[in-house]
């Protein structure tokens, strides 16, 4: 029962057959039974006429809802991705960068530092955080900040699960040769993790100028962490010099399901409908044609 419970539970990748075909057969069963039940009253063309205008036009509704949203409703609730892509595809997010690299190339707004601003003066708005009621626009723009911070942090100095930090040897030699220069007296060996990094100036932020993009940065500096005799962290030590390291904004594409879902449907119910009334046209003509034709009176053989 357990293996049962577990194999339940587990998650299954994106990329799985099962994910990708579960929200198809979804459709077909649910589809399916109701174009069985037309099926055997109208026949299986008009059943499958029928059941597209009402499957074709519900869908566009609801995918209108699901991209532009409602009162009350805010957009971007419904699906939002594709089968066989993550969950996360379209959703919005930080891509980070260090001066000098490839995606340095795209931004020349990086080259002035003291362009960037702070989020309340990024927002045209007075210092917010002695304020009662801060503005929510501020708000949420320091919750994307502090995203934009972990996310260049942890590409400044990368650390695995096991408090290694992931750098090159040329860097780590000259760190730790720094370190090493600079080790307190009351030291008596490296803490488990020994070079950690912290940001020592506050994020700011700005608009490229080329590209309207918006971008972040901040400066990190990295520690050199000893501990003494009794296991005790000791201040940490900082090692090589600070760095500025930048981010950009992707605002994500959540609406590009919900969308191409609005237009499948839509087309589809736009083809029902055609093909509906063009069936139903045939049938009133049949029937009138039925009507206009004379009846044959039965003559007598005598005669």
């Amino acid at each position: 029962m357990s293996n049962l419970i577990l194999a339940v539970e587990a998650a299954i990748p994106p990329d799985h057959p099962a994910s990708i075909l579960a929200v198809p057969l979804g459709i077909v069963f649910f589809v399916g039974s109701v174009y069985l039940l037309l099926w055997s009253n109208y026949g299986a063309k008009k059943a499958l006429a029928i059941t597209g205008v009402a499957w074709g036009g519900f869908a566009a509704l609801l995918g209108i809802f699901w991209w532009f949203g409602a009162p009350g409703i805010p957009p971007g609730l419904g699906i939002n991705h594709l089968p066989g892509q993550s969950g996360d595809h379209y959703v919005d997010r930080w891509y980070g960068f260090e001066q000098g690299s490839e995606r340095a190339e795209f931004f020349t707004g990086i080259a002035d530092v003291d362009q960037f601003a702070e989020p309340h003066e990024y927002l045209g708005l007075p210092p917010q955080d002695g304020e009662e009621r801060p503005d929510l626009e501020w708000t949420s723009l320091m919750s994307l900040s502090g995203e934009a911070e972990s996310l260049m942090q942890e590409q400044f100095l990368p650390i695995d699960d096991n408090g290694v930090a992931q750098i090159g040897a040329e860097r780590r030699a000259a760190l730790t040769e720094e370190a090493a220069e600079n080790m307190p007296e009351e030291a008596e060996g490296q803490a488990p993790t020994f070079f950690t990094a912290a940001s020592v100036s506050d994020v700011k932020l700005y608009d490229d100028p080329d590209t309207g993009v918006k971008l972040a940065t901040a400066e990190f500096q990295a520690y050199a962490n000893y501990v003494d005799g009794d296991n005790i962290p000791l201040d940490p030590i900082p090692v090589g010099e600070p760095v500025n390291w930048f981010a950009f904004y992707d605002p994500g594409a959540e609406w590009i399901p919900s969308a191409l879902w609005t237009v499948i449907s839509l087309v589809l119910f736009l083809i029902s409908l055609a093909w509906l009334d063009r069936m139903e046209l045939r049938e009133k003509r049949l029937a009138s044609d039925e009507v206009d034709e004379p009846e044959r009176l039965a003559v007598p053989i005598a005669q």
